[in-house]
């Protein structure tokens, strides 16, 4: 169990570099469905240096080069380990309860909304994906992407309102 000191300094640490980790990983992720493992995997490498006592008052440098060795460290081996996963929930029996076909229509939407974000601007991928699936604000995604908050606003809204349309 960690000390209450070493809980302290993981939180300034990760309170002081979060936006930039996070900066990092989403200008410098392929794909947008491992931003968060992505994070998750370099503030547990902090953690784990902090409860090891290795960590001495190391800066915002060392946590950024942390998150650039996660992050080609997460896709070298991201590939093979996806596909053992994928093997075993395959292999997996669906429990009695799920709606099978709701399950399908659902499931076919969302890859309809996925394969229409992956053909627009990388910068509108990842304004979804920071809005929707990191629940960030439209100003912390503007500062994120180095974008203007109008900017940020008016490419949600517009790719909305198109997938309004193709949705109906």
């Amino acid at each position: 169990m960690m000390s209450s000191q070493a809980l302290e300094k993981f939180n300034k640490i990760y309170n002081n570099s979060y936006k930039m980790v996070l900066q990092y990983v989403v200008s410098n992720c392929c794909n947008m469905e491992d931003i968060q493992d992505i994070v998750q995997n370099i503030y547990l490498a902090v953690l784990k240096r902090i409860d090891q006592n290795k960590w001495h008052e190391e800066g915002l440098d060392y946590v950024m080069g942390i998150t650039k060795n996660k992050v080609k460290d997460y896709y070298r081996f991201r590939y093979q380990k996806k596909l053992r996963e994928l093997d075993q929930e395959v292999l997996g029996e669906i429990p009695d309860y799920v709606d099978i076909p709701k399950l399908i229509i659902r499931e076919e939407q969302i890859k309809e909304v996925w394969n229409f974000l992956q053909k627009k601007k990388v910068v509108i991928f990842k304004i979804f994906y920071l809005y929707y699936y990191l629940g960030l604000s439209l100003k912390e995604i503007a500062e994120v992407l180095n974008l203007s908050v109008a900017n940020t606003k008016n490419y949600l809204y517009r790719t909305i309102k198109e997938l309004a349309q193709i949705l109906d």
